[in-house]
């Protein structure tokens, strides 16, 4: 890597490009990254980048989560599409900032793709498909988006956010008026401030939805394994998300997080969380060391929002008498047993944000075939709670039990039914629940 004077030092590992030259008056400096096809080499370039976007002066939460999670989608695309994991094969990262502005390009070696054929991941019909999501992120968090024609690169363009004055006269408003301007209604320029911000947090709701729904994947088809996850909604949105991972030697791993607040940016935490997290895992990580990773990946961000996560990761093993897991303060995770029996899986550690590493493991007796494994989150048990109970946690656990040997997805349906009729008495939040079973 090779940069203005100033510049940070390169990442261990990144091969050197020669002298960067400005390429106009207005890029005063040029930052080239190459790194491997290897999803384990973005973290670091993705940091090292954000560090070097330093002299654009954007501020920190979109650099954070604009920049962060648009840069790491475009990246993961070029090494996952692009050069398909091909070993030989590099990604060029450049990166110029000025004030206001950070131009980032990522290229491949690939084939190239033609941009307006991927599916749009939003609609119904599309919910489904693995592709779409990186482009939707990406267009979804930067100023611009552009890709080449040869469809092997893919310029990023984040600017300072827009400022809040409120708009002057509508041109065509006049125009329809016969070109004179009506009279002056009292508090009219502070009714179009108030719709401005209620239509700025129309929004972000939806882009918080669309991005919460996107993210979250279809449940893979792994052999011996049985398994069902669900999230609606809140109408605030929040960071609730699950996962269930194939992983090597026939393990699977199942995981559920919750992230403190709602809206926009809790829904970004939960996307730096799942790429995260799909990364550490995929290489075979314990579940003690991917919250670690976890831990790292997203501390910055945890701090600079004052936002918290709880999350629970475990992993099955085939035939296995156990299950291994690590709980950052999540606390509604329980293997259930046929016979009438909730174990917990007790918290190993605080929630991030709160603690820190290092992150601990545990294990806990699981009978194969026999067993469920239940994760969800706190807007499902609240939302069933009675009046005079603390959470709804014993009625979620006594569906399952009552519908114990019935598919999972059909005990999810029960505990959905069964939230779809209660009353809340606190605000609603996010339910998410996940059910596995396997052999």
């Amino acid at each position: 890597m090779t940069g203005s004077p100033g510049a940070p030092p390169s990442p261990p590992g990144t091969p050197a490009t020669g002298p960067a030259r400005d390429r106009s008056p207005d890029a005063p400096g040029t930052v080239v990254f190459f790194l491997p096809s290897d999803i384990g080499a973005i973290e670091d370039v993705v940091d090292h980048a954000v560090a070097c976007c330093a002299p654009a002066g954007l501020d920190r939460d979109r650099l954070l989560f604009h920049f962060r999670v648009g840069l790491t989608e475009a990246i993961s695309n070029a090494i996952l599409f692009g050069n398909v994991e091909d070993a030989e094969r590099h990604v060029r990262v450049e990166l110029r900032t000025r004030p206001g502005e950070v131009w980032v390009r990522v290229s491949d070696v690939g084939r190239g793709f033609d941009p307006d054929e991927v599916p749009d991941p939003r609609r119904p019909e599309n919910i489904g498909k693995d592709t779409g999501r990186g482009i939707f992120l990406m267009r979804a968090l930067m100023d611009e988006v552009r890709f080449s024609d040869a469809g092997n690169a893919v310029t990023l363009v984040l600017r300072d956010a827009p400022g809040e004055e409120a708009p002057g006269p509508s041109p065509a408003a006049d125009e329809a008026d016969g070109g004179r301007p009506g009279p002056a209604t009292p508090g009219a320029g502070r009714r179009t401030r108030e719709g401005q911000a209620l239509d700025s947090l129309s929004h972000e709701m939806k882009l918080a939805h669309d991005l919460q729904m996107k993210l979250l994947p279809p449940i893979p088809r792994v052999r011996g394994v049985e398994a069902a996850a669900r999230v609606v909604p809140a109408e605030s949105v929040g960071g609730d998300f699950y996962q269930v991972l194939p992983l090597s030697g026939a393990r699977t791993g199942v995981m559920i997080g919750d992230v403190s607040g709602h809206g926009f940016p809790a829904a970004l935490i939960m996307a730096l969380v799942m790429s995260a997290a799909a990364i550490s895992a995929q290489q075979g990580g314990a579940p003690a060391t991917v919250l670690e990773y976890l831990d790292q990946a997203i501390g910055d961000e945890l701090e600079s929002t004052e936002m918290y996560l709880s999350l629970c990761y475990c992993v099955l093993s085939p035939g296995a008498p156990e299950v291994v897991y690590a709980n950052a303060g999540h606390p509604h995770a329980f293997v259930v047993e046929p016979g009438g029996t909730a174990r917990r899986l007790l918290a190993t550690d605080p929630p991030m944000g709160i603690g820190g590493a290092p992150f601990r493991e545990a294990r806990a007796k699981w009978t194969p075939g026999e067993d469920l494994l239940l994760l969800f989150t706190d807007g499902l048990s609240d939302t069933v709670a009675r009046r005079g109970r603390k959470s709804g946690e014993d009625l979620v656990l006594k569906t399952v039990l009552d519908n114990h040997r019935a598919p999972a997805v059909e005990i999810l349906d029960r505990l959905f039914e069964m939230s779809a009729r209660s009353v809340p008495l606190i605000p609603a939040d996010d339910r998410t629940a996940v059910v596995v079973r396997a052999e």
